[in-house]
């Protein structure tokens, strides 16, 4: 524990002839034992809020595995398929219809600008000439390239002021004059006149074309849509080709079996990996004889020695804990206690009834075995029942009496709801035992300030250590200066008397 002497007011055993370093290295160390075993309840303190964190970022992925089934939405789900591809289908929300019909349908168009194409042939210029583009007079020299007619022409485009705007602008495509209208619809218009030294051009014009409103016929209703892409009754359309009368598009709804499937399925893997967890962190061994190593410790230790160490000084951290049992029992309990509500079937008001069922092996604690074939059955069967038996709500729940506070409220409400309010009470409480498990720095939580408590002992125990090593070395300095003298008196005697 002693500092390396480099104290010009020490002084060592020179005239003692003792190892000063070593004997105060000795009493330092013994006087460190209290201090020592501070930093390694520091050490275990914070790992244990670790592994408390850890539990919670578990608790928290798993909330957000599983909190859609507390709601009507996720046994909802609707998927939506048609006999044709002139059209296509998707959900957009929640149809309340079964299937329909589509007999005509006709896709909207898109406003389109007049567009004028000329081929110029410049052996018939010999002079300047003027021409007039929608009215607006523009005058070209005879020696001006395509290109230079171009920019010419766009100059006039791009004025502001509308009454000398051709609203035209002008392209060389490949050697050709293209000329396009700015506008859209049935404004846009191109109209070119030309005098007798005309360019090789000629007198032409064109008008665009106005947009079209499309239209589908659904079910004998006509319905208008100035898109292609639109949504309607909560189905998404997409019209990509005409629809005739004389073949007809049908469109059916069915219930999305399939993924409510996944979802209850996803809910019992993350629910057999967290209990898992749990229980294994509850029933890991701890090794009394292994406590966290310190500094001085590890500088004599191979790394994988100490990485050994550690594995042990870490293990059984949460062993029996209280507050991981006490989830473990409350979403056990949860999930075996039928749901007793009137508008829940008396057949379907347990998870067994439906092909979920605890495992009766001692060795899974707790694990959900799913009978998969079971349960698709009962989706395509009573998938009412089924929605009602994770998302009702019992008749007296509210802010303050959930299913965790209020017995009564819990059995009347659904699995979805129990779950997910315990899972939101245990985070909350490891939150207040060790920080929220979203938080990066937690200085609120019970131990947060534990180990800020511990901090401030250690800091008090290391102090105390460097004054007693302090008062060793003036001791020791002392005690060598008053040996050092005495030495120099006894050679001087000895040479006054001859000796």
């Amino acid at each position: 524990m002693s500092a390396i002497n480099n104290d010009p007011l020490r002084v060592t055993g020179l005239a003692s002839g003792m190892n000063t370093e070593e004997i105060v290295d000795k009493l330092v160390a013994a006087q460190s034992a209290r201090l020592n075993k501070m930093i390694a309840n520091k050490t275990t303190a914070t790992w244990k809020s670790d592994a408390y964190r850890d539990v919670n970022r578990k608790l928290d992925e798993f909330r957000k595995a599983m909190e859609g089934l507390r709601l009507q939405s996720t046994f909802n789900k609707q998927k939506v398929t048609a006999s044709d591809s002139r059209i296509e289908v998707s959900t957009a929300g929640t149809s309340s219809r079964k299937d329909f019909v589509i007999t005509e349908a006709a896709p909207s168009t898109t406003a389109k600008p007049a567009m004028v194409s000329y081929d110029i042939n410049w052996t018939k210029v010999d002079a300047d000439t003027t021409i007039t583009l929608n009215e607006v007079p523009i005058t070209l020299k005879k020696d001006m390239t395509l290109d230079e007619v171009v920019s010419e022409i766009n100059k006039r485009t791009e004025i502001a002021e509308p009454e000398i705007s051709t609203k035209v602008k002008a392209a060389n495509v490949g050697g050709s004059l293209v000329l396009t209208s700015t506008d859209t619809g049935e404004a846009a218009n191109v109209n070119l006149s030309v005098g007798t030294n005309n360019l090789g051009l000629s007198n032409k014009s064109g008008i665009g074309k106005k947009a079209e409103t499309g239209y589908i016929i659904i079910d004998g209703n006509r319905i208008n849509v100035s898109s292609n892409k639109f949504t309607y009754d909560g189905i998404a359309f997409n019209i990509k080709e005409p629809i005739t009368a004389d073949k007809s598009v049908s469109v059916q709804i069915t219930s999305d079996t399939s993924g409510i499937f996944d979802n209850i399925k996803t809910f019992v893997d993350k629910y057999n990996e967290l209990i898992a967890d749990l229980n294994g962190r509850l029933t890991q061994k701890k090794y009394r004889d292994f406590p966290p190593l310190t500094d001085e410790q590890k500088k004599d230790m191979k790394e994988n020695d100490i990485k050994l160490w550690e594995e042990k000084a870490r293990s059984g951290l949460l062993q029996n804990d209280s507050t991981i049992k006490s989830v473990l029992n409350e979403m056990r309990n949860s999930l075996s206690t039928m749901v007793k509500s009137s508008g829940v079937s008396t057949n379907f008001d347990s998870l067994k009834e439906i092909g979920l069922d605890f495992s009766k092996e001692y060795i899974d604690k707790g694990k959900i075995i799913l009978d998969e074939t079971k349960f698709k059955g009962v989706l395509e069967t009573n998938l009412e029942d089924v929605k009602k038996m994770f998302t009702a709500i019992g008749s007296e729940a509210s802010g303050v009496n959930s299913t965790t506070k209020d017995r009564t409220v819990h059995d009347q409400s659904g699995f979805g709801w129990r779950i997910y309010e315990r899972l939101n009470v245990a985070i909350s409480q490891l939150g207040e035992l060790a920080g929220s498990p979203n938080s990066k720095v937690d200085t609120q939580s019970f131990m947060a300030k534990q180990l800020k408590s511990i901090e401030a002992n250690i800091t008090r125990e290391q102090r105390r250590v460097t004054d007693y090593e302090a008062r060793l070395w003036k001791k020791f300095t002392a005690m060598e200066s008053a040996l050092s003298k005495m030495n120099s008196q006894s050679s001087w005697l000895s040479q006054q008397i001859g000796m």
